[in-house]
């Protein structure tokens, strides 16, 4: 995702809208806490799936934020999923949460929905997101999954430019994972609308695990069990 994300081609792409719908009542003030990864890296983009088209040079890495700013219990990882705008420096951006993303932007039909998701269940479980590399990769799948349908990073609708050695790979990596993955929902998704209008923020995604069903609690439970009794036999 974009920090202090500038234009190279246009300033900021004309808006692809859909109906608004399933914004939460009351806005959401987020904070920005900085990047978890240690050594952030930066990427050149540009996509064609915009009308125009958009092309930026900024960070490409997850996002700390709080909804409370005095309270590291409300911290939690959000990703991009735009770059036709820059979440700013300011301390504070203005969110709802949406069933719909995104009406003030690039709006999500169900089969980018779904990419986004499956780079999500793919990878998300064994993603190092203090890794530079690993975190500007993800996010550049991210990317890739909404604006393009193809598993290489470096060509199509939407590319990289420019970028640090392995991250194209790396993407490209999660994209195929992705495109291949069958197994089930790993994580649910929870999507920020920016409200902001002057600038208009980044829209912003964070995943969850989804939690276990009470029946493989009750497994674990058994399993821990067996392996107790096995420790006490073996200590007798």
């Amino acid at each position: 995702m974009f920090h202090k994300m500038k234009t190279t081609s246009l300033a900021v792409a004309a808006a692809l809208s859909f109906a608004a719908a399933g914004a939460s009542a009351s806005p959401i003030d987020l904070t920005y806490m900085g990047t978890t990864a240690s050594n952030p890296k930066n990427v050149k983009v540009t996509t064609t799936s915009t009308t125009p088209d958009v092309t930026v040079t900024g960070g490409a890495y997850g996002f700390r934020m709080r909804e409370d700013a005095s309270d590291p219990l409300t911290e939690f990882l959000a990703w991009c999923l735009d770059i036709e705008s820059t979440l700013g420096t300011g301390s504070a951006y203005e969110y709802e949460i949406t069933t719909s993303p995104f009406s003030n932007s690039h709006g999500l039909d169900a089969g980018q929905l779904g990419r986004v998701a499956d780079v999500f269940d793919a990878n998300y479980g064994t993603l190092d997101d203090t890794d530079g590399i690993q975190a500007a990769g993800f996010q550049v799948a991210l990317w890739n999954a909404l604006y393009d349908t193809d598993t290489d990073a470096g060509n199509g609708a939407f590319k990289v430019l420019s970028a640090a050695a392995g991250i194209v790979t790396q993407a490209n990596a999660y994209l195929t994972a992705a495109a291949g993955y069958t197994g089930g929902k790993q994580f649910n998704l929870t999507f920020y609308e920016s409200t902001e209008t002057n600038p208009k923020r980044q829209n912003l995604v964070s995943a969850t695990p989804v939690p276990l069903p009470a029946a493989g609690f009750l497994l674990l439970g058994g399993l821990g069990g067996l392996v107790a009794l096995r420790r006490r036999k073996r200590a007798a």
